[in-house]
């Protein structure tokens, strides 16, 4: 959706306010944008109308609805406010502006996202997009560092072939490597973590294959969960120094993931799901097989507490579960169900793998066709 941005941000560390400047160019005409629910539009290149709105099917996510008199493919913004926590709807999504720990993110709303205020909408919007964004921050004191996905130069941040925008400013210590880069609170136990992060990227590139860019880990206080961007991801500081760094290993993989459409996205299957089987396979390089078994355990065990609790579970297809916003699916019968045709197809597996990260687009239909194709096994999916 959208194509390219340019952002100028202007922060207030002591009222947790910022001030924007947006120019964003779409790749179709809209009409409708939403906004973190604390911004206000104050000026912009269009007639438009703003509302403070819920969420279709999720009404205590409140946002700022912004809606052209006509639709457009390009818009030019001034919009100002408090940057608002959603912690309260969302417990991860705790947002904001402030000198301990600033977290921006697509999620948070900092920027106006080109969508219906409906939750597909929203990730529809997200997941067709494909943009690169220049962003100038101001207001940073000298004593934070702002860490970011992609190229830092000073304060403008420049990144290309995204989705998302996610950026921290905190007392961050950086580490520059040849292949990695780190933003960390603190660097007790980060050496041990980088040697297995090294080696985790090292099985995934020996089964998918290498990614040249080099790879960036932005540090997070706890509980504000885990996320993966274009080359880079948020991770907790427990996180990142457990014995076995299975959300380290699971936000990698995001690296590898298979571009999907925006309907099949929707189930987080094809990002979800694999990216938890191919933690399960760097657990069994790394760390050994009963490492390995433990985790698909763990799996089973959250699987049938979801059963408890939905037991339709059991006879939904991966490919119905957007539809019926059951995405959590994907982190456990996802990944058992990956598990099962693993154990069938042997190595085949992997070439499966292979064809889904170099394919063009992947939707359910696309995955059984490689499937079949590769193993000769008829599968319903």
């Amino acid at each position: 959706m959208i194509e390219n941005l340019k952002l100028a941000l202007n922060l207030n560390f002591n009222t947790g306010s910022l001030e924007g400047s947006i120019e964003i160019n779409l790749r179709e005409s809209v009409k409708t944008f939403i906004l973190n629910k604390g911004l206000k539009v104050e000026e912009a290149n269009r007639e438009l109308s703003q509302e403070l709105k819920g969420i279709q099917g999720f009404e205590k996510f409140k946002v700022s609805v912004v809606k052209l008199e006509e639709p457009a493919n390009n818009l030019e913004l001034i919009y100002s406010g408090k940057l608002e926590s959603y912690e309260s709807v969302l417990p991860y999504l705790k947002d904001s502006i402030n000198r301990e720990y600033t977290l921006l993110r697509t999620d948070s709303l900092f920027y106006p996202i080109p969508a219906e205020p409906a939750f597909e909408s929203l990730v529809k919007s997200v997941v067709s997009s494909e943009f690169n964004a220049e962003i100038d921050i101001g207001g940073v004191p000298d004593d934070l560092t702002i860490a970011f996905g992609g190229e830092i130069r000073d304060n403008r941040l420049i990144i290309e072939g995204t989705n998302r925008l996610d950026i921290a400013i905190a007392p961050f210590h950086v580490i520059e490597g040849e292949q990695f880069r780190l933003f960390v609170l603190s660097t007790k136990g980060i050496e041990r973590t980088l040697d297995l992060l090294r080696r985790a990227y090292e099985f995934y590139s020996s089964i998918l294959g290498k990614k040249t860019a080099k790879y960036t880990v932005i540090e997070t206080p706890e509980n504000y969960g885990g996320q993966a961007g274009k080359g880079y991801a948020l991770v907790s500081g427990s996180s990142l120094r457990r014995e076995i760094p299975a959300n380290l290993y699971h936000e990698l993989a995001h690296l590898w993931n298979p571009r999907v459409t925006p309907e099949a996205h929707l189930s987080r299957f094809f990002d979800e799901a694999f990216a938890n089987y191919l933690t399960a396979l760097a657990i069994r390089e790394i760390h050994g097989e009963e490492a390995f078994n433990s985790f698909i355990e763990n799996l089973r065990r959250d699987y049938e507490a979801v059963l408890g609790r939905f037991p339709e579970a059991e006879k939904l297809k991966p490919s119905e579960w957007g539809k019926l916003g059951l995405s959590e699916l994907s982190y456990t019968k996802g990944t058992l169900i990956l598990h099962d045709l693993h154990q069938k197809l042997g190595e085949d597996f992997y070439e499966i793998l292979r064809r889904m990260v170099n394919s063009a687009i992947i939707d359910f239909q696309r995955f059984k066709e490689i499937v079949e194709d590769v193993s000769g096994l008829v599968i319903d999916i």
